[in-house]
């Protein structure tokens, strides 16, 4: 997927993870947001010509040629074992509302790149073999469909957080 699939996918799990936690403020929110959208391109710096390898070229290519594309930085394992790591490091809320912000970006950078042709290692270190759920080739129509339904689906949720409309209720009232 190309990084504005992946910033949208970021957007919608903050989004949907905002509208669920009742009464956050505004502070926290941003925060939340914030992480979703950087941990939602993060996994792509192993790669050199994606949106955050171009970035940071000197770190994407030595990560490149220590841990290559799509295993280390694309591995589930690793993650779940990071995030249980930093939520134990740290006790200001709103520093572990932005780790959870950047660990749900992240998770939605995995699924989504579990729809690519590619597929995703999710149980590396332990197996090499990729899954993919669909086949979507990166770049293509069908991710440029998927791009404007994500798109869509964050414009209605963000109307329903600021109470404009209400097409669906995802927000406690």
């Amino acid at each position: 997927m190309n990084y504005k699939t992946h910033i949208n996918g970021g957007i919608l799990v903050g989004l949907y993870t905002n509208c669920q936690l009742a009464n956050m403020p505004l502070m926290s929110t941003a925060v939340l947001l914030g992480g979703a959208f950087v941990g939602s391109i993060f996994p792509d710096i192993d790669h050199g010509n994606s949106y955050i390898g171009k970035k940071t070229k000197g770190v994407s290519k030595a990560i490149n040629k220590l841990a290559g594309h799509r295993k280390l930085f694309h591995a589930p394992l690793v993650y779940l074992f990071l995030y249980s790591t930093a939520i134990g490091m740290f006790t200001d809320k709103l520093m572990l509302i932005g780790i959870k912000g950047i660990f749900l970006g992240i998770f939605s950078h995995l699924v989504l790149d579990s729809l690519t042709i590619g597929g995703l290692p999710w149980f590396y270190p332990f197996s090499k073999k990729r899954f993919s759920i669909c086949m979507i080739k990166t770049n293509s129509k069908i991710e440029d469909i998927l791009c404007g339904m994500l798109i869509c689906i964050n414009i209605v949720m963000l109307l329903d957080m600021l109470h404009i409309t209400s097409i669906f209720t995802f927000t406690h009232r």
